[in-house]
């Protein structure tokens, strides 16, 4: 086990099943999976799967997947961060996975950016973390994670996992999600810059976020755009739901 890739392996055949139950894997669909490890969830993968396609950073497992995989598996090194996803598996696929806790909200943007090739996504997550993607307005794990997810996907809990079921051990709680993308969403950066910008304090309330946000407008205008939004001058970032953001960004254009 390597500490620098957050590496934490499951080997109960329960858990992993419970995983690909939520996936709903089809015997004609490709599978990406990100980070294998010893094999565990990939094996239960293409036993229902066409074909599965693991990336894996840890050149040391490479043998060993090679070795002991059925003839779907594709072994690829790489990085999930950098892979071009687009082109990885040569068409649509859904994707699978235990994530390190370490880069699991940047894995999570990247999946983002490349759901043109990413049917959907069910995933392991620190459970911190995983509260945070399906969080709602004005709950305490709300946030701008919770916003960036739910603008474009529909998150589905599945199940928590405990410490006991991975080797090595984490000190923390897991617990696998299903990302569903909500259809006709365009890609919107810009917007969900501007939802982790009015975060940055979260205690204040929202028209304060905005005056270094609208430097050029005053607070009278700030009032005003507000009120057109149909936002509380009283309100704070994380009582907004992702439709009230939309409306309040739609009126700084």
């Amino acid at each position: 086990m390597k500490k620098r890739y957050g590496q934490h392996f499951i080997s109960d055949r329960n858990i992993l099943q419970r995983i690909v139950d939520l996936a709903r894997i089809a015997p004609e669909d490709t599978v990406v999976e990100i980070g294998p490890g010893a094999g565990a969830l990939t094996r239960e993968l293409a036993a229902v799967a066409k074909r599965v396609v693991a990336v894996e950073i840890d050149r040391d497992l490479i043998a060993g997947l090679h070795a002991r995989m059925p003839g779907n598996v594709e072994i690829v090194e790489g990085d999930a961060l950098e892979v071009d996803f687009g082109k990885l598996a040569g068409g649509r696929f859904h994707l699978v996975g235990n994530l390190p806790y370490n880069v699991a909200t940047a894995l999570l943007k990247r999946f983002i950016e490349s759901r043109a090739a990413i049917i959907d996504v069910t995933v392991m997550l620190q459970k911190e973390v995983a509260e945070r993607v399906r969080a709602t307005a004005g709950t305490r794990d709300y946030g701008p994670l919770s916003v960036l997810i739910q603008y474009y996907a529909t998150p589905t809990w599945g199940f928590t996992v405990p410490p006991g079921a991975f080797t090595p051990r984490p000190k923390v709680d897991s617990a696998v999600v299903r990302l569903d993308w909500r259809d006709g969403v365009r890609s919107w950066p810009e917007f969900t810059d501007f939802v982790h910008r009015a975060f940055s304090s979260r205690r204040k309330k929202l028209i304060n976020n905005l005056g270094p946000m609208l430097p050029n407008q005053s607070r009278d205008q700030l009032t005003k755009l507000l009120q057109t939004a149909g936002i509380s001058l009283d309100a704070r970032p994380e009582t907004l739901t992702v439709e009230d953001f939309l409306r309040v960004y739609n009126q700084t254009l």
